[in-house]
């Protein structure tokens, strides 16, 4: 049976008594350094000349340091920048700085899952990882909640390392709503597929097929975009709050039904060996060598995938039929048509 760990779990004096250094300020890095602060913890933020979240983190009131001068001051260096840039910045400004006692943390297993990044003898590697993005876990902590979290320890030198990984997820809010222990490899893996073949690439490509399929047979692209977008929200809110069960629960009798014959003709038998397929080349490492591969070169690929989807033409009815709703869907962190992180 699982274990949840909760807040009478974890010692958050372990964590007031280290200095942490944040190496990013996005998402996951300005909610990890704010709900830090919060708790009592003594942070800096470690960020590269000339970045553009320089003035953001300093006006937050945060020490901002180079990223080699946080991590020779810190104990506990917390590495949150994109996946794809971290082995650089752990070669070229920490590695040198490690010293035996102090703890490497990730929110995300991928550079040592795949070999990316390998801590040297003496020092702790752990993973924190909140089920939730950086500004969720920031709201949801200033609302006295928390995102859960889940916690890994890859390297216990100091034989202290849960202790320390454990007090960490106290501090930014983890435990409020509850921990569970993984592993970096079952954290990696089981992320990785849960965004392409689920969350993220199969429910685009789903809402995709369905918008061209009605659009095709004649339906005005503003109908299809309510039946096979917007409403999407409702249906993914009541499996959020009970469940599959309960969305069903909640639907029409009609609706419910055809989620059981017309659910299969869609998502048939060889979408699960598809998805198998895409688990397969995770655990392989198939994937991490081409994603890096492709960056390394600039993300060429990358970027006309990306181009690609935003010329979509669900994207432009999307956006023409919100700027008519009565109530405004914004966030200040994104800006529609833009390419920017």
């Amino acid at each position: 049976m699982t274990e949840i760990f909760y807040d009478a779990d974890a010692d958050l004096s372990l964590i007031q008594s280290k200095k942490v250094a944040i190496v990013g300020y996005g998402s996951q890095g300005h909610a990890h350094a704010l709900n830090l602060r919060d708790s009592g913890v003594e942070v800096v933020v470690a960020l590269k000349e000339g970045s553009t979240s320089i003035q953001k983190a300093e006006e937050a009131g945060f020490e901002v340091k180079s990223v080699a001068d946080a991590a020779d001051w810190a104990d506990v260096i917390v590495i949150l920048a994109p996946d794809q840039h971290q082995r650089g910045i752990f070669a070229d400004s920490i590695k040198d700085h490690l010293a035996e006692g102090k703890t490497l943390l990730f929110s995300h297993g991928f550079n040592i899952r795949f070999g990316y990044i390998d801590a040297p003898e003496g020092v702790d590697v752990v993973m924190v990882a909140p089920k939730g993005p950086g500004h969720t876990v920031r709201r949801e902590y200033e609302a006295g909640r928390g995102v859960p979290v889940i916690v890994a320890v890859e390297k216990d030198a100091s034989g202290h390392a849960w202790d320390t990984a454990w007090s960490y997820a106290k501090a930014i809010g983890g435990l409020r709503a509850g921990g569970i222990k993984t592993t970096f490899t079952e954290e990696t893996e089981t992320d990785l597929f849960g965004e392409q073949a689920v969350l993220c690439g199969g429910v685009s490509q789903l809402v995709q097929y369905g918008f061209e399929t009605l659009t095709e047979a004649g339906y005005q692209p503003q109908i299809a975009y309510f039946e096979v977008l917007h409403e999407l929200k409702l249906i993914v809110d009541l499996m959020w709050e009970g469940g599959i069960a309960k969305q069903r629960w909640s639907v029409s009798d009609t609706a419910e039904y055809g989620d059981y014959v017309s659910g299969p003709r869609v998502i048939d038998a060889h979408v699960k060996e598809n998805m198998q397929a895409v688990l397969a080349d995770i655990q392989s490492g198939a994937f991490a060598e081409k994603f890096i591969a492709d960056q390394d070169a600039g993300a060429p690929e990358f970027l006309e995938l990306r181009a690609k989807g935003a010329a979509h033409p669900i994207e432009a009815t999307g956006k023409e039929l919100r700027a008519l709703f009565a109530w405004k869907q914004q966030d200040a962190d994104y800006t529609e048509g833009s390419a920017a992180r």
